[in-house]
């Protein structure tokens, strides 16, 4: 909290008195990251969901979310560390909060795809977890030490978007589905059913 008073240039009463204590401070910080979270994908994803490939929809959100954590790696790990980037269900407007609205928006959309070829949807929400909790213990591995080890944005990036789709494609496959990633989905073929032998 000193050190926090110093740089904004306030008295230590004077941060308490805005913040109430440190988990507020806490508090502010995960909402302030998950803020800026929330208006890459408006950007990234929000606007192109129509017309966009779903694979350059997802690719350009994952980018826009490592340049974010790559921006503010001490910011990622001050959270982590502290257990404010896990999802708490208190709809504080976290991280964890916004990167889950996100994904449920998405989510939503491949709900639909398989709806319209009559398929199971239950696989949705566990892809999802496992998309956020594999997406989530890389971004620590990264932040914690890979950048230094020479991963790259691009190239972290990169394994997000394939272990991404890994997760996407398996899941569909346990319920007989294929998603066609370079259609949007609006695209009537974009989800099909796979032929049984």
């Amino acid at each position: 909290m000193d050190d926090i008073a110093a740089e904004a240039e306030v008295s230590k009463p004077k941060l308490y008195r805005y913040f109430g204590d440190k988990a507020g401070l806490n508090g502010a910080v995960a909402a302030k990251l998950g803020a800026l979270m929330w208006e890459s994908a408006q950007v990234t994803i929000f606007a192109e969901q129509d017309h966009a490939s779903v694979d350059d929809m997802v690719r350009s959100s994952i980018q826009s979310y490592v340049a974010l954590v790559g921006q503010h790696p001490v910011v990622v790990r001050f959270l982590m560390a502290n257990h404010l980037f896990e999802y708490s269900g208190s709809g504080s407007g976290g991280v964890a909060e916004q990167l889950r609205s996100v994904m449920e928006v998405i989510a939503g959309r491949f709900t639909e795809c398989l709806q319209r070829i009559h398929a199971d949807t239950s696989i949705v929400p566990m892809a999802v977890a496992s998309i956020l909790g594999s997406g989530l213990s890389a971004t620590q591995w990264w932040t914690d030490g890979g950048r230094e080890q020479g991963v790259d944005d691009k190239f972290f990036a990169a394994h997000l978007l394939e272990t991404t789709w890994g997760i996407i494609d398996g899941a569909a496959a346990t319920v007989g589905v294929a998603f066609s990633r370079g259609l949007p989905f609006s695209h009537p073929g974009f989800a099909s059913r796979l032929e049984v032998d």
